[in-house]
């Protein structure tokens, strides 16, 4: 069989076309009136059942015409296109007559096609090969127009064309032959055919007829106007339209023309209203996607035209894959109001299941729809399609069964099977096996495409499809699940676990979900700006290129129990990172500009400070830029302080006097960080407010010296001649400087843990004496009494006694400053020893002082002190408690007094002397009981 030629067609031919099948649909017509007539006779009234479900199956297409009339036009294409342009077309002109063309170049209707659009759900279409099957979607159209014409060429040569109509005032005439059916009897004739009898009945027959109208008492022409269906009823057309002709010209074999007259209830704006609105919807390029026999569609609405075309660029088979092919096709959409083109790319993975190559999943897929109604249980082979957009932002997902339903997938891919839905193909019950059993191998076929994309290099076009497919935002349809968790559970059951997986395009290349981070917006304007953010950040980056992905990137992360906020501690080697390019001038920006940066950029639970130091990572990254342009921490081990102001702040000219053993101790804001405004309020920076307390303070003296200069200091005592000698001068020289000869009493109490030079080394403050040279205290008797003593003795009086004020070890001119050294306690003359407490039992009773001797104390000047202050630590309590002797000290030089020699016991006398203004010598505190403890307090040295 051969098709007519479809160009060149004149208009009186196609008339004469149309006119040879006039005898068919007369027929026809004439076959639905007597099965009607025949009903009323026979008493079966199943004509109200047809009636009662046009209306409602037209109630459930409502709004979908355009999409069923596409869907009509596609099966008609022939599966194998070959010559044919694969060419649809909807023409609408809305005035003064308005009405809609649509046409098609495939195959010319057939007698079946002829029969199956007269009559209700009895479409000839094959399952397998047809979009549309069920026989109802022609229904559509009655929103629009109450009189559709179909236009037709012969399907072969020398064969039928299809050119009829349909038209409700049909039912007054066939009223009318109903009425004389009842006056004239036999005689009656059809109303499409003068020739022909209305019925081809007996007398008896007429008379059955006539009793059962009486005695149901019906009126068949009543029930002729009110239940039959003109749509049952076709009508040839004898006039030719121009409109018509010239799409037949163009290359197009069928044509249905609606005339938009608002169909059964509307008006004709309310149906090119509804016409618009449906054809702009139809020029979305994912519509036309899952239409593989369709390469050209037109629309033209009042001579604007707009052409969409659907190529198939490449089909690729995927070896290890079986049944898998990837495809890419381009969709384009030109505008004759437009310059510019609208073109869309995607990336299909598509999977054939069944038929007769593969027997296996036949035989499931008809055991899978044996339950279902109308020519289902006939499917045996399903193409499922997966198809992502390429592009900087995804389309939302729909599930498509060949068009687009209304159901989302929750990602940015479209899903295409045969599956079956509701009526009006707008909603799909996964709840039914054939469904779930479509939907399982729509998960297999994720996969396949996931596997297909990540066996490629990690470029923008690949991630962003695959997010694309697995960025499940909602759950699918009553299933309860996400797509994600489908794909997911199908890849356990596989042992292809999506979790092990690096899944995510990442600044650095496929990354695992549970590593990628997403870089937060970096606002325009900022010293650093989103570029050289990326670039230094201490984790992998989500690719730009997913920024028009946001939900799905996320709910891909998310579904895989990530996070795409980086951690704390990835924040803290971040600021290191872009710290270090700005400080080696990679990236270009002042240290104010790199702060006020990170203000803008850092998470805010990052820029509140936490409530101990251990949960502050920033505490100890090196990212806070020093006046000497070192990075460093606000850990422990270094105090940081802010840029002191001249004139204002506490010895602000000595920031750059800093001795280079302290520069490890003590750093000072870079100068160029604005810490307050230039206004004359000075009002604090946002850096100043983060700063504050967290990273740095305030200078000032006594934060000086008991935050930095006490902490550096070496273990004393130290050598002379050691490193340690030279810190410690260091330190005391820029400590004087700092605090001054008179210093505040609150300084003041921390200075006595500064290093003195003694002659024994050097030694905290408050443990030396002065020696000989110094105007303060009596050097020259210590010096004596120390010649005097000899020994061990000697040697400990001249250890903590200073190095005459002379004496260039000090490393500074110190004698001036011999009164602040006396203030922070440097003692002038004698300093008592210490003697550890003794912890004893006693009781009135048997009452008596330890007689065992603390280690320091010579044994016969321990018994004289026992006798000495016996009767003042007499317990007052008869039980045995545990006592203490707290706070003993003594001068050891006393017991060898009797040695002397006259000039050592006057040296002696006047260092004690001197001494009393700051030793307690003589005295002893009362006692008191203390939770069964008696503690003597006293100085031990009569």
């Amino acid at each position: 069989q051969r098709k007519t030629p479809r160009s060149g067609l004149k208009t009186a031919q196609v008339g004469k076309l149309g006119l040879s099948g006039n005898k068919q649909i007369v027929e026809h017509a004439l076959g639905e009136v007597r099965t009607f007539i025949d009903e009323l006779k026979n008493g079966t009234k199943k004509y109200k059942t047809i009636a009662s479900l046009g209306g409602q199956i037209a109630e459930a297409y409502r709004g979908r015409c355009i999409l069923e009339l596409l869907q009509n036009a596609h099966d008609a294409l022939p599966e194998t296109l070959g010559d044919d342009p694969g060419l649809i077309t909807f023409s609408m002109e809305t005035g003064p007559d308005p009405a809609l063309l649509i046409a098609n170049s495939g195959n010319a209707f057939e007698q079946k096609d002829f029969k199956g659009l007269c009559q209700l759900g009895q479409s000839p279409k094959d399952p397998n090969k047809s979009v549309g099957n069920k026989g109802l979607g022609f229904q559509s159209v009655l929103e629009v127009s109450s009189s559709p014409e179909i236009w037709s060429t012969s399907a072969t040569q020398g064969g039928s064309a299809f050119v009829f109509r349909f038209d409700p005032s049909i039912c007054s005439e066939v009223a009318a032959a109903i009425s004389a059916l009842n006056d004239s009897g036999l005689a009656a004739r059809s109303p499409f055919d003068a020739s022909l009898p209305l019925v081809d009945w007996t007398e008896d027959q007429l008379k059955l007829y006539r009793d059962r109208l009486s005695a149901e008492s019906m009126d068949g022409p009543a029930e002729a106007t009110r239940f039959l269906s003109p749509y049952d009823i076709p009508l040839p057309i004898e006039e030719s339209s121009e409109a018509v002709d010239y799409l037949l010209r163009a290359g197009h074999v069928t044509v249905i023309r609606l005339p938009l007259d608002g169909g059964r209830g509307g008006s004709a704006a309310e149906a090119i209203a509804s016409v618009n609105e449906q054809v702009e919807g139809l020029l979305e390029l994912s519509k036309t996607l899952f239409l593989p026999r369709l390469k050209s569609l037109v629309v033209k609405i009042d001579g604007e035209q707009t052409v969409v075309k659907r190529s198939v660029d490449t089909d690729d088979t995927l070896n290890r894959l079986e049944g898998s092919r990837r495809q890419t096709i381009s969709i384009s959409r030109t505008e004759s109001t437009r310059d510019e083109d609208a073109t869309g790319r995607f990336r299909v993975w598509v999977r054939a299941l069944g038929g007769a190559a593969d027997a296996e999943w036949a035989e499931r897929i008809r055991d899978a729809v044996q339950h279902l109604p109308n020519k289902w249980p006939d499917v045996d082979r399903a193409e499922l399609g997966l198809a992502v957009r390429e592009g900087p932002k995804s389309d939302e997902g729909k599930f498509v069964i060949f068009l687009p339903t209304e159901m989302a997938t929750g990602t940015g891919a479209n899903i295409n099977a045969p599956f079956y839905g509701s009526l009006d193909r707008r909603r799909i019950n996964f709840s039914d096996s054939y469904n779930t059993l479509l939907l399982d191998c729509i998960a297999d076929l994720c996969l396949d495409a996931v596997d297909d994309l990540l066996d490629g290099e990690a470029n923008d076009v690949r991630g962003q499809a695959l997010v694309d497919i697995l960025g499940a935002r909602r759950k699918v349809g009553d299933t309860g699940q996400t797509m994600l968790e489908l794909v997911r559970e199908r890849a356990t059951s596989r042992n292809r676990e999506l979790d092990d997986r690096a899944l995510l395009l990442c600044d650095d290349g496929w990354t695992r979900v549970d590593k990628a981070r997403a870089m937060p917006e970096v606002a325009d304007g900022l010293a650093i700006g989103a570029t050289d953010w990326r670039r230094a950040a201490a984790f992998s980056v989500v690719a730009e290129a997913l920024d028009g992905r946001e939900s799905g990137v996320r709910a891909l992360v998310e579904g895989l129990s990530g996070s795409l906020k980086p951690t704390h501690t990835e924040w803290a080697h971040t600021l290191v990172s872009v710290a270090g390019l700005v400080q080696s001038g990679v990236i270009d920006a002042t240290w104010d500009g790199f702060l006020t940066s990170v203000l803008e950029v850092l998470p805010s639970d990052l820029l509140w400070q936490p409530k101990t130091d251990s949960e502050d990572v920033l505490k100890s990254a090196r990212f806070l830029p020093d006046n000497a342009g070192r990075l460093i921490s606000a850990s422990n081990e270094v105090k940081v302080f802010f840029q002191p102001v001249l004139g204002i702040d506490d010895a602000a000219e000595l920031v750059d006097t800093v001795p280079n053993s302290l520069k490890q101790r003590i750093a000072f804001i870079h100068r160029d960080i604005r810490t307050h405004e230039e206004a004359a309020q000075r009002r604090r920076t946002a850096v100043h407010r983060f700063l504050d307390d967290r990273f740095a303070g305030g200078f000032g003296r006594e934060k000086i010296v008991r935050d930095v200069v006490l902490g550096a200091l070496p273990t004393l005592p130290a050598a002379l001649d050691s490193n340690d000698a030279d810190l410690c001068a260091e330190m005391l020289a820029w400590t004087i400087r700092l605090v001054g000869d008179e210093p505040s009493e609150t300084v003041q109490s921390l200075l006595g843990g500064l290093p003195v030079a003694c002659n024994g080394g050097w030694y905290r403050a408050d443990e030396a004496t002065f020696g000989p040279g110094w105007p303060q205290g009596n050097g020259d008797d210590l010096w004596e009494l120390a010649e005097e003593l000899g020994g061990t003795t000697a040697r400990r009086l001249r250890a903590t006694a200073l190095l005459r004020p002379d004496d260039p070890r000090w490393g500074l001119e110190v004698g001036p400053h011999g009164a602040l050294l006396a203030r922070i306690g440097v003692t002038e003359g004698l300093r008592l020893s210490p003697v550890n407490d003794i912890r004893f039992d006693m009781a009135i009773s048997h009452y008596e002082l330890p007689r065992k001797v603390p280690v320091e104390i010579d044994q016969n000047v321990w018994g004289g002190w026992r006798e000495t202050v016996r009767e003042e630590a007499r317990p007052r309590h008869q039980g045995s408690f545990e006592y203490a002797l707290e706070d003993v000290y003594w001068l050891p030089e006393l017991h060898r007094v009797e040695t002397m020699s006259r000039r050592g016991r006057q040296a002696l006398s006047r260092l004690v002397l001197n001494s009393m203004g700051n030793c307690a010598i003589g005295r002893l505190s009362g006692s008191r009981p203390l939770y069964g403890r008696f503690t003597v307090r006293g100085t031990l040295g009569k």
